[in-house]
């Protein structure tokens, strides 16, 4: 299920897929990055989790696909999106490939929110979207 296949999203469910969870409910998120070793950090929105695990020549992300889906539905509170992420991953043959394709879940979920809110926004002040 492609983000472009989910429903319309909604304009609470836009603001919360942008939006910083509370430190405590932050998501541990890895790089390896050969010959330093695992770099270990942690994110706090989806658009921290797209720009994390962008595909890099010299590195891997390190995450975990399920607890990825589950911080997705439970903290971030975007169940549509976690399911995408659970097919995305379960569809790929390899680990490298599912990070790949749940990366551009994710940003295909951040650019519709970014729209989203930015039509919203658009409709407050009466100007036209951009887009």
């Amino acid at each position: 299920m492609s983000t472009s296949a989910m429903a319309p999203m909604d304009p609470e469910t836009a603001r919360r897929i942008l939006a910083c969870v509370p430190y405590s409910s932050r998501f541990p998120i890895g790089c390896l990055v050969p010959p330093v070793g695992l770099l270990q950090s942690s994110v706090r929105s989806l658009p921290e989790v797209e720009l994390a695990m962008r595909p890099e020549d010299r590195s891997l992300v390190g995450v975990h696909p399920e607890r990825l889906a589950t911080w997705i539905e439970n903290a971030i509170g975007d169940p549509a999106g976690a399911a995408a992420v659970r097919e995305a991953a379960s569809l790929a043959p390899s680990y490298v490939e599912a990070c790949e394709a749940i990366q551009r879940v994710i940003a295909e979920r951040v650019a519709s929110a970014r729209l989203v809110v930015d039509s919203v926004s658009h409709e407050r002040t009466g100007e036209p979207a951009a887009g």
